[in-house]
């Protein structure tokens, strides 16, 4: 399903109520962002309320899913899924357990990312590890890339030739989200890009 420009208007809007002003202040008044970044605690302080927002969507529209769909939920990996600068390996427990209640309602969980195809195997085996079920997985094509956006939303395309309705996109930078093909999208704080 494409998300229609209300929606990611509407989504936006929502998006700037829950994230906290601290975020904001990650950039100087010329917009460069900053050679630290918050506190581990502070980052899952941000990180919250987003969660939640994806927690009550997956516990209002599972139970709105027709009979012979494939629900699905689509995550980007690093610094959303996993902890990977603040604790290499781990889950993102608030982001983990959204996703724990979405599988375990019947929605697919996939991965977008823009990790080296010839990473499939160890990609996998870290998301497992750190307790992610994984119906599938998306990597950067070999050899010439078209760019970060346009591997993210061929991923999601490919996702609904497969049969998935994608109810929730999740991501932290704005190129997991451009193009649409998902209903409503959920973006974790990258503090103007200095979180990658």
């Amino acid at each position: 399903m494409r998300l229609t420009s209300t929606a990611f208007v509407t989504a936006a809007l929502a998006l700037a109520a829950i994230v906290p002003s601290s975020a904001s202040a990650w950039a100087d008044s010329a917009g460069r962002s900053p050679s630290s970044l918050p506190s581990k605690s502070q980052w899952l302080s941000d990180v919250a309320p987003v969660a939640d927002a994806l927690q009550s969507h997956l516990e209002e529209r599972l139970p709105d899913v027709a009979d012979g769909s494939e629900p699905a939920v689509v995550l980007d990996i690093d610094n959303t899924s996993l902890a990977t600068h603040y604790d290499r390996g781990r889950p993102v427990q608030s982001i983990l357990d959204a996703v724990e209640y979405a599988h375990d309602h019947g929605a697919a969980v996939l991965f977008a990312s823009y990790r080296d195809a010839d990473a499939d195997a160890s990609t996998r085996r870290q998301l497992k590890e750190a307790g992610y079920p994984v119906d599938g997985l998306c990597l950067k094509p070999e050899g010439h890339s078209p760019g970060k956006a346009a591997v993210k939303l061929g991923c999601r395309k490919s996702y609904e030739g497969q049969g998935y309705t994608l109810i929730a996109n999740v991501g932290n930078r704005s190129t997991d989200f451009e193009g649409g093909h998902y209903e409503k999208g959920f973006k974790l704080p990258d503090y103007d890009g200095a979180l990658s």
